[in-house]
């Protein structure tokens, strides 16, 4: 089987040769800086013909568009300095009720953006959000098209969409977010429906043009334990996610639901949602259920993807690497498939340890090893 089958059949429930081995956002989401470094080029050579892409993809446009709606070049202002070693970034947004900014920072040798002031400070803020007018974001997908005959036998696009709670926690920062859920539930919700709006039509216009794919939504975690009690998951993800789901179903698209952390009491409402596929499934500590569990309460119609974290290709043995993909693997397996191997997240510091790099190698042999289908 090629990759694209492999994958295609996992998700459609049918009969694959092994089981899909994920090098997650190796694939396509560091690739702005992912090949400038020897190490990385490395690991991405020895992994062809071994792993199965579900490559990240989003559009890009000239316009500049912020919350899924273009806005005018000149309300928003960008300033950027270097301390320490450290790219700081303020960006300013003038609203029809004022201005609202936030500061973010990126380290030397770590590929990520840290915030360090989220744009809604206090109710205000989020009120200027709230004033902005509504310009529906329609970026050119030629993108989609070429990146998928780039593709071809080696993976399948994945998409990659916030849901309504993402996008309202993140103006805040979590902490924030939760002590206004307390105080002013109101205004979430707001807030919510603002983003709901917004992202099912981004979502819309994506699928009517033709970018049919999988896609991974984000933000349920931030409504699970300890956060959160489950009827409060029911309130700000459930329904708002529902939609999105139902839409991708419209079109043939396959629904994948992104949820770190603790999931195990609402997985009665993923399959409400009536998902694809959910990532990571992180096992205890840092998750609340074993792979086993999790397939036991979603039963065999939705393909279970992750399992193995982060830090043990960090820290682990190659012994206990090799003991925590088997047990995914058959833990989390169907008789036709049902499950794609993945860590939880990939590494993105440079230079990468010598030993890291030798765990992905060691994972993906793995993978190959314990993945065949009977």
């Amino acid at each position: 089987m090629t990759s694209r089958e492999r994958l295609l059949h996992t998700l459609k429930e049918e009969k694959v040769d092994r089981i899909p081995i994920s090098l997650y956002e190796f694939d396509g989401f560091y690739d702005r800086w992912i090949y400038n470094y020897s190490e990385y080029a490395k690991i991405l050579e020895y992994a062809k013909d071994k792993t199965d892409k579900m490559h990240f993809w989003s559009p890009e446009s000239k316009r500049p568009n912020l919350f899924y709606g273009e806005v005018d070049e000149k309300s928003i202002e960008t300033k950027k300095w270097e301390k320490e070693k450290s790219i700081h970034t303020k960006t300013i947004i003038k609203t029809p009720k004022g201005e609202i900014s936030s500061l973010t920072r990126q380290d030397e040798g770590v590929h990520t953006t840290w915030t360090i002031e989220n744009l809604c400070k206090n109710e205000a803020d989020a009120e200027r959000i709230l004033s902005l007018p509504y310009l529906p974001y329609r970026p050119s997908i030629d993108s989609f098209f070429a990146l998928d005959k780039k593709l071809g036998d080696a993976g399948i696009i994945l998409g990659d969409i916030p849901d309504a709670l993402c996008l309202t926690v993140e103006i805040f920062g979590f902490t924030k977010f939760l002590l206004m859920y307390m105080d002013n539930q109101k205004l979430i919700f707001k807030l919510m429906d603002f983003f709901r709006e917004r992202l099912y039509n981004y979502l819309k216009y994506l699928l009517e043009k033709g970018a049919v794919t999988m896609y991974r939504i984000c933000g349920p975690e931030y409504a699970t334990p300890p956060y959160l009690h489950p009827e409060e998951f029911d309130k700000l993800v459930t329904p708002y996610d529902k939609e999105l789901i139902k839409l991708l179903h419209r079109y043939q698209g396959f629904a994948r639901l992104h949820s770190h952390g603790k999931i195990k009491r609402a997985l009665k409402s993923f399959i409400e949602m009536e998902i694809d596929s959910t990532d990571p499934i992180e096992p205890p500590p840092d998750g609340d259920i074993e792979l086993k569990e999790a397939r036991e309460i979603l039963g065999d119609k939705i393909t279970l993807i992750g399992n193995i974290e982060e830090r043990l290709l960090e820290t682990g043995s190659k012994e206990e690497i090799d003991k925590s993909v088997r047990k995914a693997i058959e833990e989390g397996k169907t008789s036709n498939g049902g499950f794609i191997l993945c860590p939880t997240a990939m590494p993105l510091t440079t230079p990468l340890n010598k030993k890291v790099q030798e765990n992905i190698i060691h994972y993906i042999d793995c993978g190959i090893k314990y993945g065949t289908i009977d």
